[in-house]
């Protein structure tokens, strides 16, 4: 759900349950407040009594009579002080725990509904010295006036309620707005796309954040043309000197072989090196060729990985049965999405790796989960130094001077050019009695 639909829903259901408080409140809790109200009134009155302070309001009736025990005599006395005239037409009675609750406590306050006259009469009665004082406040309708003060206050709170909403809504769209253009602004840059990034006016943080994304994909754009051009270079560097490599190191073969057809048998061994060391520049030359190729779009399949590992793995049983190598190799059928070519590559390379400095066996693993795809490839040679494991993945590295083919350290910068090229990792990984190389291809 989008953060627009979210605050809609938000801001109307915090005012529909708003709403919904406001009268359950006011039903449960506007009389006893109107009341409480009421009673200071009353208290204040009372208060002015004892000080022999009499200055009622209109509203207000105040009457006088003895101390009665009698509880029809008691109430006929009420009557007739507040009400000289028609006291018939007036509904209230004291009853007796009401007259004992009044000698016990010396103050007793009721309410009493007039259903002819559509109000009611808050009555006090108090004792000061040896009478009883008599406080009657008119009430209107308590539940009419509720009912008048619900309906107004209720066009009152949609009026304020509609106001909020519309300023709720225009700032929200604000808001969307400029998160909508950060989104668009960063799915630009996650695919490269590194063309000007409209900026925010909104003079708060969402400008801020706008000028620095603008100004990171300006200086990403500045590191990928220099990555481009450094990269292009790179690739013609490769390319020609591969070329300037094959034509020499065709003509140095030829004559040692020649050479070596008319020596001597013990003179023969210099011609083998010679040779040797001829091929091993020749297959130089075509590593900076990959290199170079390596630069080209690729090329997108489906295929399963295990079946191409299994046709590697065919090119190398001669090799793997001369050094006497025990080979295994774990795996369901996994799917890829990438380019068979490079991968196949980067797979040879891994496995001639291997081949070179392990002692006797070789262990090849696919793992997969809904993510990633993980190949490993185990060999139990020496571990690698510290200082050097991230130095294996750099052109012209190697560990150390073979006298195999291959040893120019130009296999697993392959190996990493391909993996980047396929927005994936490689790693390595000591182990006790080996090492651990990894290739992680995303699973799409």
């Amino acid at each position: 759900m989008n953060l627009k639909r979210k605050s809609f829903i938000i801001i109307n259901m915090t005012l529909l349950i708003s709403l919904f408080l406001f009268f359950i409140l006011t039903e449960k809790f506007g009389k006893r407040y109107y009341f409480y109200q009421k009673n200071i009134e009353l208290n204040n009155i009372e208060s002015t009594i004892q000080n022999n302070i009499i200055n009622p309001s209109s509203d207000v009736l105040i009457g006088k009579i003895p101390v009665l025990q009698n509880n029809f005599e008691f109430n006929n006395a009420l009557k007739i002080s507040l009400f000289q005239k028609n006291n018939w037409k007036y509904d209230f009675w004291f009853g007796d725990e009401a007259l004992k609750r009044l000698n016990k406590t010396g103050s007793i306050t009721r309410n009493f509904q007039q259903k002819n006259l559509n109000s009611s009469f808050l009555i006090r009665v108090f004792k000061k010295e040896n009478n009883y004082i008599i406080i009657c406040l008119s009430l209107p309708s308590i539940e009419e006036n509720i009912k008048l003060m619900r309906t107004f206050f209720l066009y009152i709170f949609l009026f304020i309620s509609l106001f909020i909403w519309c300023i709720y809504t225009y700032y929200l769209r604000k808001i969307t707005y400029s998160i909508s253009s950060i989104e668009f602004s960063l799915d630009k840059i996650s695919k490269k796309d590194f063309s000007k990034v409209s900026l925010i006016k909104s003079g708060d943080e969402f400008e801020s954040i706008s000028k620095k994304i603008s100004e990171i994909s300006l200086e990403l754009n500045e590191y990928f043309e220099f990555l481009n051009k450094r990269y292009e270079s790179q690739k013609h560097f490769y390319n020609s000197l591969a070329h300037e490599l094959k034509t020499p190191i065709t003509i140095i073969n030829g004559y040692a072989y020649y050479i070596k057809d008319i020596l001597k048998e013990e003179d023969k061994v210099y011609c083998d090196f010679i040779i040797n060391e001829c091929i091993g520049i020749s297959q130089m030359a075509k590593k900076f060729q990959l290199l170079a190729e390596n630069s080209k779009s690729l090329e997108f399949s489906r295929f399963h990985l295990n079946t191409l590992i299994e046709n590697i793995l065919e090119k190398f049983y001669l090799d793997f049965s001369e050094k006497n190598i025990d080979v295994s190799f774990i795996s369901n059928s996994v799917e890829v999405y990438a380019d068979y070519n490079l991968i196949k590559v980067a797979i040879t390379n891994l496995i001639s790796n291997s081949l070179k400095f392990t002692k006797n066996n070789i262990i090849i693993k696919i793992n997969s989960d809904s993510n990633h795809i993980i190949f490993s490839i185990y060999n139990n040679g020496h571990n690698i130094p510290k200082d050097k494991i991230l130095k294996i993945w750099e052109p012209f590295f190697f560990m150390e001077k073979h006298s195999k083919i291959d040893n120019w350290g130009f296999g697993l910068a392959i190996v990493a050019d391909i993996i980047n090229k396929h927005n994936g990792n490689y790693a390595v990984e000591n182990t006790i009695d080996g090492v651990i190389f990894k290739i992680i291809l995303p699973n799409i």
